[in-house]
């Protein structure tokens, strides 16, 4: 397992470590009310779990998963699968690692401030989440696209 894959399942179980403790408060408030900002919490709860943890833990195993650029040539050949030399830009994958954590923290401490404070810089903030997350987005499927291409009918198959 390369190690960008490593990273961003450990980084997505810490996510989502911290999201069950935060979905464990929000269950006990419902019938032991533990102060009046703990509903605002609720929007951080969303992100951390749908973004944090899952959409983190799929774009990992994807990346993985999906065979190197030269799976094709090299089977052909009967080479060997080797580590992560073949897998797309190492450096775009970081940026999509950077990107991706950086929207979800955004989302996730500067919602609530937004309810408990009203200040209208936090709003912004947590909004410009969107573009960070949508960045993201966009780097991932940049840095696969060609893996996922080489998938397509007549690439690389032979039919017996």
């Amino acid at each position: 397992m390369p190690t960008t894959t490593r990273v961003f399942v450990k980084v997505s179980i810490l996510h989502l470590v911290i999201n069950t403790t935060l979905g464990t408060i929000l269950f006990i408030h419902r019938w032991l009310p533990l102060g009046v900002g703990v509903p605002a919490l609720r929007s951080s709860h969303i992100p951390l779990m749908i973004v944090g943890w899952l959409t983190q833990f799929i774009m990992g195993v994807g990346w993985w998963l999906f065979p190197p650029l030269a799976a094709h040539q090299r089977a052909s050949e009967g080479g060997r699968r080797r580590g992560q030399e073949l897998r797309g830009s190492e450096a775009l994958f970081w940026t999509t690692f950077a990107a991706l954590n950086a929207g979800v923290l955004l989302r996730a401490l500067f919602d609530p401030l937004y309810v408990w404070t009203q200040v209208d810089a936090f709003r912004a903030l947590a909004g410009i989440s969107g573009i960070f997350l949508a960045l993201a987005a966009v780097t991932f499927v940049v840095n696969v696209w060609q893996r996922i291409q080489m998938l397509g009918p007549g690439k690389g198959r032979t039919t017996t």
